[in-house]
C-alpha cells in the first residue's frame, strides 16, 4: 500500500482533474530554493518538501493560474498597444530619416548663397 506522502502527486492530479485544469502535476522536493512551485510546459511543479507547504503552494499556484485568465484581456489589450505604438514610432522615425537629407541641403543652399 502506497503511503499517503508518496500518493502527493496523484492526489494533486486528481484535484487537477475534477477541476478541468490541463496540467501535469510534479513534485520535486527540494532542500533550498527561493520558489516553493512554477508552472512550467504544462506542468505545475511543486519543490516544498513538507506536504503541508506542498499543498500550500500547490493551492496558491492553482489560483494564480486561474488568475491569469482573468487577466488575460487586459494582457491582450495591452500587448496591441504596444504593436500599435511600434508601428507608429517606426512610420514616424522613418520619415524623419527621409527628410533629415533634404535638411542638410537646404542648409547647405543657404549657406552658399551669403556673400
Amino acid at each position: 500500500m502506497k503511503s499517503k506522502k508518496a500518493d502527493l502527486p496523484s492526489r494533486m492530479q486528481s484535484c487537477l482533474d475534477r477541476l478541468g485544469i490541463p496540467l501535469k502535476i510534479l513534485w520535486i522536493p527540494k532542500e533550498e530554493g527561493s520558489k516553493h512551485g512554477e508552472i512550467s510546459s504544462n506542468s505545475l511543479l511543486i519543490y516544498d518538501k513538507d506536504e503541508a507547504e506542498a499543498w500550500l503552494t500547490f493551492e496558491h499556484e492553482i489560483y494564480e493560474f486561474k488568475f491569469k485568465e482573468v487577466t488575460y484581456a487586459y494582457r491582450t489589450l495591452v500587448n496591441s498597444l504596444i504593436e500599435g505604438f511600434e508601428k507608429l514610432t517606426y512610420e514616424r522615425k522613418e520619415k524623419f530619416l527621409e527628410f533629415l537629407p533634404k535638411i542638410a541641403e537646404i542648409i547647405k543652399e543657404e549657406k552658399a548663397q551669403q556673400p
